[in-house]
């Protein structure tokens, strides 16, 4: 190397992630063992040797081909490649050209590696598999943040397990000296000589049954005790019991062993007290607002649940379903003040949510997507209560900054409140007849689930749904070929225009590019499998599960998937600290080398899919 370009070397690496973590005199002893290329216009990189290596791009444009002449991807300055050359372009499934002069900084892989062997975060950025560097980048990202995450404990953490055990023959009275005199807790579990869960009561359940009736203390405490009990395990996750609190308003769950034996509870004050979690301040306070103003200035709240949860290292899966929970809260209770507003409803009803809402994935940016089932018995002003009803929610929601859905698929649209039976025939149309129009309706109702409202009724629509839409050939490929609509973009981001916001940047929409193809594709592949699962983590769990995914290939999309959903949160995250308006647009422009390298290896991952999905289903 001559010794007057080292200088050069050093200052440019000091500016790429992560060659700058490195102290002064690593990054001069590996400067030093650069190799420097110049290509011309369609010249290639062959390998002709049996070393393997790293290369940045210092200026100049290179284009990666596959095999059968398409784009994988262009690089441009400051890019890095070479994690998954092999030996000859048989073996790695592409071909790698430049499309100008473009001047190469090579490095032999084996020996950069030894040389950064005591800086962990480097070796990991650097590291042959994509999943270790897309967790190094998170690692990266968040190097300064806690990685207590308050969700991911297991419920017998922070269960209390002095708990009041007692006989279902035993009488009212002996139960309430038990819960008051003896344990000093506000609820007792009925369990049968087996120690198994039978039954439960609490203190308001004695004020309400006992007391307010006149009860005969000396009953067994069987004859009031509640029998449909809402349970977690033990090794469960704490979002479980949240999950409960919420969707049931339920104050006390008990927590069981795997033998189904009580051997505690939990209950928001646990959760307030072991991890002062935001979120759960924040469902309490709107479990008891008593009026829209209130839930308004509680929704201000809700970017300061999101920062926590962001400062907290919270996983994008777990950040989506307290989101969801936070949302399912205010739509809840926004059904209860509407139910005050309008009078007792005069028919059975459910009202559902759908798409992202539905899935459990809810961002910042979420709008509304929800409808109403109403009973087949429902009159014409049954209809009316109906859709002043829903535009009082929906309208609602949008003062909490749950917008408006542009494509009007929200229950205030008498379209989307109707009976059971036309629920029932919307799918039937939809699934046998996915022309463009119907296929969009589809796409939008094809993940539904209950908010407010009678369970049995949700379920007959939905079981109906699930028959029609699982393992439904012409419907799998027409939603296929609507999937495959949008390819992710692989060109050079720095002079690419992807799209232009209204402030004419160059931006990347991450949702469009990346996020919402996932979804697509894992949503077709469980249908195709008969699964259940409304969750795409859950989706891709089934399907690895069931084998349909390979090892590598669950890897790969799973770290995928949380890599861009990490990225759009970063993003609403850094929208709200400038307070700018929080979406979906990303600026590459803004990001590093390294950070376009991990969106480009991702792009990747999701257009080698959509690939393979072409194949599997002949489209």
């Amino acid at each position: 190397m001559n010794n007057e370009l080292l200088p050069n070397i050093v200052s440019f690496l000091q500016t790429i992630y992560p060659f700058n973590l490195l102290p002064s005199t690593g990054l001069n002893d590996i400067a030093q063992t650069v190799d420097i290329l110049l290509l011309g216009p369609e010249e290639t990189i062959t390998n002709d040797d049996n070393s393997t290596y790293l290369y940045i791009i210092r200026t100049g444009v290179m284009q990666q081909n596959n095999l059968d002449g398409t784009l994988r991807a262009k690089l441009g300055e400051e890019d890095i490649f070479g994690f998954n050359l092999q030996q000859n372009d048989s073996e790695f499934g592409y071909s790698i050209l430049a499309i100008e002069n473009t001047l190469l900084y090579r490095f032999d892989y084996a020996s950069l590696i030894a040389s950064v062997d005591a800086y962990p975060q480097i070796t990991s950025s650097l590291a042959l598999s994509l999943n270790t560097r897309l967790r190094a980048q998170d690692a990266k990202q968040d190097s300064e943040q806690h990685t207590h995450q308050h969700y991911l404990r297991p419920n017998s953490d922070l269960a209390d397990p002095k708990i009041a055990i007692v006989s279902p023959t035993d009488t009212i009275q002996e139960v309430a000296h038990q819960m008051r005199n003896v344990i000093g807790i506000s609820c007792a579990f009925i369990v049968d000589e087996n120690r198994i869960l039978i039954g439960m009561i609490t203190d308001k359940d004695m004020t309400k049954r006992v007391v307010a009736q006149a009860k005969n203390v000396h009953e067994p405490i069987s004859s009031i005790m509640t029998k449909d009990i809402h349970t977690v395990y033990e090794d469960e996750l704490v979002m479980s019991a949240v999950h409960l609190m919420m969707k049931h308003n339920i104050q006390n769950i008990p927590v069981l062993n795997n033998q189904k034996q009580v051997t505690g509870f939990i209950t928001p004050q646990h959760l307030i007290q072991n991890d002062s979690v935001q979120s759960i301040f924040l469902l309490d306070k709107i479990r008891h607002a008593d009026s829209i103003a209130a839930l308004i200035d509680l929704s201000k709240q809700r970017s300061a649940v999101f920062q926590s949860m962001m400062g907290s290292n919270a996983s994008p899966t777990i950040i989506g379903q307290v989101l969801s929970m936070i949302y399912d809260a205010f739509t809840y209770r926004l059904i209860e003040l509407a139910i005050v507003q309008f009078g007792q409803p005069p028919c059975k009803f459910t009202w559902i949510v759908a798409g992202s809402h539905a899935r459990n994935e809810v961002h910042l940016a979420s709008d509304q997507d929800n409808a109403i089932i109403l009973a087949d018995d429902a009159t014409g002003s049954d209809r009316i209560y109906f859709n002043h009803f829903a535009m009082y929610v929906c309208k609602a929601l949008s003062e909490l900054d749950y917008s408006l859905c542009t494509g009007r698929f929200m229950a205030a649209t008498p379209k989307w409140c109707q009976k059971a039976h036309i629920w029932q025939e919307y799918y039937r149309k939809w699934s046998t007849n996915p022309e463009y129009d119907l296929l969009l309706n589809l796409n939008v109702f094809l993940e539904v689930r209950p908010i407010y409202g009678d369970d049995d009724l949700f379920e007959n629509v939905d079981a109906c749904r699930h028959e029609l839409v699982s393992k439904n050939m012409s419907l799998t490929i027409a939603m296929l070929r609507n999937t495959l609509r949008t390819r992710p973009p692989l060109g050079i981001f720095k002079n690419l225009v992807l799209e232009k916001d209204g402030n004419n940047n160059k931006v990347l929409n991450i949702k469009k590019a990346a996020i919402s193809c996932m979804v697509d594709f894992i949503r077709i592949h469980s249908l195709m499998e008969g699964g259940t699962a409304l969750n795409t983590s859950e989706r891709m769990a089934f399907l690895h599960e069931n084998n349909v995914l390979n090892d590598v290939t669950y890897q790969d999309l799973s770290e995928t998937y949380h890599y861009v959903n990490r990225l759009r949160f970063q993003h609403q995250l850094q929208a709200i600290q400038n307070e700018k308006p929080i979406d979906n647009q990303l600026q590459p422009d803004l990001f590093g080398s390294f950070e376009r390298q991990h969106i480009k290896d991702a792009f990747r991952i999701v257009s080698t899919f959509q690939e393979l999905m072409k194949m599997k289903f002949g489209v």
